[in-house]
């Protein structure tokens, strides 16, 4: 794959995921973490690898699947323990994360008095942090080879 080829493929995967962060936390606490968080790290790692690619265009990459296998573990992570239910949220209440929510602990939407999972719940900025630097590692180990 050239690098061109994993511009199109990264800028794809981009959009997908944060179309897919955005679909799984449809909350307003969810959509300020990535809003914050991912849209511009997201903007920002695309940016550089496209002018990576300008400069270097036909040259092939070669990609770490064990780093990027360890990126779209911390998504389906960082989707988990986003906020699924914050009925309240503006008025102090806590969010149920969606792994409480799946698993049916907490409703969908509406007011529970389902007691809270802390440790997931509090992981989430956490986990997209961790997401997001992963992300990044995973593009900046990615080898481009020095003949075209």
């Amino acid at each position: 794959m050239t690098t061109v080829d994993f511009g199109f493929l990264l800028t794809g995967y981009g959009l997908l995921s944060l179309v897919l962060f955005l679909a799984t936390s449809f909350t307003t606490l969810g959509w300020i973490i990535h809003g914050f968080i991912l849209i511009p790290l997201y903007g920002l790692v695309v940016l550089i690898w496209w002018l990576v690619a300008a400069q270097i265009p036909a040259r092939t990459v070669r990609l770490r699947r064990g780093l990027w296998a360890v990126v779209l573990v911390l998504q389906l992570a960082t989707i988990l323990a986003s906020p699924g239910n914050c009925y309240a949220w503006k008025q102090g209440n806590r969010c149920y994360s969606n792994l409480q929510v799946l698993m049916g602990r907490a409703p969908a939407g509406g007011s529970s008095r389902a007691p809270h999972w802390s440790l997931v719940e509090n992981n989430f900025h956490t986990m997209a942090l961790a997401y997001g630097a992963s992300l990044v590692l995973a593009v900046s180990c990615t080898s481009v080879s020095s003949e075209p």
